[in-house]
C-alpha cells in the first residue's frame, strides 16, 4: 500500500456525503491524491474563513439537507489546516453532518521523523515511500531521518562529496534545476561538509543555501579560471590546474567532464554572464569560449541554437509537475526574447515548430492539472494568491521584517528577461541580492482576477462581488494584513505607478510605522494596450522604460528603507492574430481580445457553437456565474488578420511570471 492509499482509505461515500479533514501537512493538495477523488466523485472546498464557508454551507449544504438532495449530491470533503481552525471548532450543526477524520504524514510514514517529512513538498513523497519499502530502515531519528531524506529524495549523499568537483556537481544540480530543499536540510549538508580541508575556504553556508549566491560565486571565479586556461595553453595543456587553498585565488573545476556539462547551460540561460578578455581568439576551439564576450551576431547565433536544443530536449509533458514548467518557463522565456529582439539570429522554422509544440503540451496540462495548483502551500508559492501568506510567514517570523509586493502589471516572463538585463547593469552584488523564480497566475489571466487574487490572498471565487473590476484591491489587501495582526497605519497600497517622480513614493515608504506595502506599476500593461509594433515592439518600450530608472530607484529605495521586495506580474501577454469578433455583449475584459466571460454556460455554450475551435475553460477556482471561453492557441477575438499583443488565455508567456526576491546582502 502507498502512502497515498492511507490517505485515501479515510473516505468512504458508504459512509458520509460530508466529511470534514483535518489535514495540517496539505496531503490533499497532492494532483494524484485529488485526481483520485475527483474520480471517486468527492468534490473538494477548502476553509478560508468563517463568513465565506458559512455562506457555501448554507447554499450547498443546507439546502440539499432541506429540499432531501444530499443523497444524490455529490460528496464534500471540506479541508481545514487543523490551525487556522479545527474540525472540533466548527458550529455543531455542521459538525453533526459529518464524518470527521485527521490526516498527518506521521500516520503515512511512521518510521521517519515527523519534523523532517513535514518539510518536504507532496510531490517529494512519492521518492521517500519508495526508499522506505526497498531499504526498510526501521525507526529514524532526527538527524538520521535527515540523511535518509538527503540521500533518497534529493539524491545527495555528504559523505561521498570528496572533491570539489563532487561539490560543484551537487550543488549544479540543485541549483539549476531550482530543486526547493528545505532550510534544515541544507544545514546539515554545510554541517557534514564544513569540517573538510578540500572546502576550508569555500563559503559553504552561503553557496548551499541560495542559488542566486551560488551562481555569483561562479561569476567571480569564472574570470579566473579562465585566467588559467590562456596560461595552461601556453604550456599545451588544455585545463588548469585547480588550487582551493586560498580564497581569492580559487580556481574551480569548471573544465571537470561533472561541472562542464551545466555551464554551457548556464550561459546560455542567462544564469552566468560572458566576460570580455584581450584575446578571446585564444581560446576559439577551446569549450569556455561558450562564456566569453565575441562577434554579438555570432554569439547570439551560438545562444539561440543552444537554447533552441535545450528547450526541445526539457519541453515537460501533460503529466509533468508544475515545477517542470516553471523552470522551463526561464530558459523559454530566454529564447522567446531573442526571437523578439534579434530575430536575424534565430531558424524561424525551428522556433515556430517549437512555439506550436509547447502551445499544444502546455494547453492540455492547463485542462488537466491546472485546477490543483490553488491548494499547495504557500511557500515555495505556485499561485499569486499564494503570495501574501508566503509574505506573512516572513512578518511572523521576524517581528523587525518589512516587506514591499512590486506588482509589474503585464509583465510576462520574456520582458522581464529584458528587464532583468537593464536593471543589471546597475545592480550591486556587495548590496543587494536577488533570487529569480516564477509562479502561476489566475485564469482568465485579466487584471480583474488575478491580480485582485493575489492582493486579496485568496481564489477568485471568494470574491465574487468585486471580480469584474478593481476597486476593491486597496480594502482586500488590508483586510488581508488585519487578519495577520497588522494595524491600518503598518500597511501601504498605490497603484498607478512607473512614471513620473519617485521620490514622493520613497518617502512616504521612510514611514517607521510601515511593515507591508502593496505598489502595482501600470507602465508595462498600459505600454501593451497601446502597442501597434507587436511583441517586438514590447520588447524595445520596456527597455526604454527601463532606462529611464524609475524601476531601479524604487528598488534602491525599498533596500535602503529595510524591504525585503517580492517582484511578480500578475499575467504575462503574447502576440496573436484575430480569428473574428464575437458580437454578443458578453462581460468581457477590454475587448475581450484573449478570454470571454459569460454568466452562465449557457450563454458561452451558444458563443461556441459559432466558434466551434474555441475552450471551454472549467471553473477552476471561479464564481460560479464566471465561465470563460478562450481562443484557441495564439488567436484572438478581433478581425480576422489583426494582430494584437494581448493577454486572458492559457498560453505560456500568460500563466507563468516571474517572481523575484530582491533583499539587502
Amino acid at each position: 500500500m502507498s502512502w497515498r492509499d492511507s490517505v485515501l482509505s479515510e473516505f468512504s461515500i458508504a459512509i458520509s456525503r460530508l466529511y470534514i479533514a483535518e489535514d495540517p501537512d496539505n496531503l490533499l493538495a497532492e494532483a494524484a491524491i485529488q485526481q483520485a477523488l475527483q474520480q471517486q466523485g468527492f468534490d473538494l472546498v477548502y476553509f478560508e474563513d468563517s463568513v465565506s464557508f458559512r455562506y457555501w454551507y448554507e447554499s450547498h449544504i443546507r439546502a440539499g439537507i432541506e429540499a432531501s438532495e444530499l443523497e444524490s449530491s455529490a460528496p464534500v470533503i471540506v479541508v481545514t489546516d487543523g490551525e487556522t481552525i479545527a474540525a472540533r471548532d466548527l458550529p455543531y450543526d455542521i459538525i453533526s453532518q459529518a464524518q470527521v477524520c485527521s490526516l498527518s504524514l506521521s500516520h503515512c510514514f511512521p518510521d521517519v521523523f515527523y519534523r523532517v517529512i513535514q518539510l518536504l513538498q507532496p510531490e517529494e513523497l512519492d521518492a521517500l515511500d519508495t526508499a522506505i519499502k526497498h531499504y526498510t530502515p526501521g525507526k529514524l531519528g532526527d538527524i538520521a531521518s535527515r540523511d535518509f531524506v538527503l540521500r533518497h529524495v534529493y539524491q545527495i549523499a555528504p559523505e561521498v562529496i570528496q572533491s570539489p568537483s563532487d561539490l560543484l556537481r551537487t550543488l549544479l544540480r540543485t541549483h539549476y534545476r531550482d530543486i526547493a530543499i528545505p532550510p534544515v536540510l541544507k544545514e546539515r549538508i554545510v554541517a557534514l561538509l564544513g569540517w573538510r580541508q578540500e572546502f576550508m575556504h569555500w563559503p559553504l553556508r552561503e553557496i548551499v543555501a541560495k542559488g542566486a549566491e551560488f551562481f555569483a560565486f561562479l561569476q567571480r571565479h569564472w574570470p579566473i579560471y579562465i585566467e588559467g586556461v590562456l596560461k595552461s595553453l601556453d604550456r599545451n595543456i588544455s585545463e588548469p590546474e585547480a588550487e582551493y587553498h586560498v580564497p581569492e585565488r580559487l580556481v574551480l573545476p569548471f573544465g571537470h567532464d561533472d561541472v562542464r556539462v551545466y555551464i554551457d547551460n548556464l550561459f546560455l540561460e542567462g544564469f552566468l554572464q560572458p566576460i570580455e578578455i584581450q584575446t578571446p581568439e585564444k581560446l576559439q576551439d577551446h569549450w569556455s569560449i561558450v562564456g566569453l564576450l565575441q562577434d554579438p551576431i555570432k554569439h547570439s547565433q551560438q545562444r539561440a541554437k543552444g537554447l533552441l536544443a535545450i528547450c526541445q530536449e526539457s519541453l515537460p509533458n501533460e503529466e509533468s509537475r508544475h515545477q517542470a514548467w516553471l523552470q522551463f518557463s526561464h530558459r523559454w522565456a530566454e529564447l522567446v526574447t531573442l526571437n523578439h529582439t534579434q530575430p536575424q539570429v534565430i531558424d524561424v522554422d525551428e522556433f515556430t515548430r517549437l512555439q506550436e509544440k509547447v502551445d499544444e503540451v502546455f494547453t492540455q496540462w492547463m485542462l488537466q492539472r491546472f485546477g490543483a495548483l490553488a491548494n499547495h502551500p504557500p511557500n515555495p508559492p505556485a499561485m499569486l494568491h499564494h503570495l501574501p501568506r508566503a509574505m506573512a510567514r516572513q512578518i511572523e517570523e521576524n517581528d523587525q521584517q518589512k516587506a514591499a509586493l512590486v506588482l509589474i502589471d503585464g509583465l510576462a516572463m520574456d520582458q522581464w528577461v529584458t528587464l532583468r538585463d537593464t536593471l543589471q547593469n546597475n545592480f550591486d552584488t556587495n548590496h543587494w541580492q536577488w533570487q529569480e523564480s516564477a509562479t502561476f497566475a489566475w485564469v482568465p489571466t485579466i487584471t480583474s482576477v488575478s491580480r485582485q487574487a493575489m492582493f486579496a490572498g485568496k481564489a477568485p471565487y471568494q470574491f465574487p462581488n468585486s471580480i469584474h473590476g478593481t476597486s476593491s484591491e486597496d480594502k482586500l489587501w488590508r483586510q488581508f494584513w488585519m487578519e495577520y495582526g497588522l494595524a491600518g497605519a503598518q500597511v501601504m497600497y498605490q497603484k498607478n505607478l512607473g512614471i513620473g517622480e519617485v521620490e514622493t513614493l520613497i518617502d512616504s515608504l521612510s514611514d517607521r510605522r510601515l511593515r507591508v506595502a502593496g505598489l502595482v506599476i501600470n507602465t508595462v500593461d498600459d505600454i501593451m494596450h497601446g502597442m501597434m509594433l507587436g511583441a517586438a515592439g514590447m520588447h524595445n518600450q520596456v527597455a526604454q522604460w527601463a532606462n529611464q530608472g524609475y524601476l531601479f530607484e524604487l528598488l534602491q529605495g525599498l533596500v535602503n528603507e529595510g524591504f525585503k521586495i517580492y517582484l511578480t506580474s500578475d499575467h504575462g501577454n503574447i502576440e496573436a492574430q484575430g480569428q473574428g469578433k464575437i458580437n454578443d455583449g458578453a462581460t468581457a475584459d477590454a475587448r475581450g481580445e484573449r478570454a470571454r466571460v459569460y454568466p452562465n454556460a449557457l450563454l458561452r455554450e451558444t458563443a461556441k457553437e459559432k466558434h466551434p475551435e474555441t475552450i471551454n475553460w472549467p471553473n477552476c477556482g471561479l464564481p460560479a456565474d464566471y465561465t470563460v471561453l478562450l481562443p484557441n492557441r495564439r488567436t484572438a477575438f478581433v478581425a480576422n488578420g489583426e494582430r494584437i499583443v494581448g493577454h486572458g488565455g492559457i498560453a505560456l508567456e500568460e500563466v507563468i511570471v516571474p517572481f523575484v526576491t530582491i533583499e539587502r546582502n
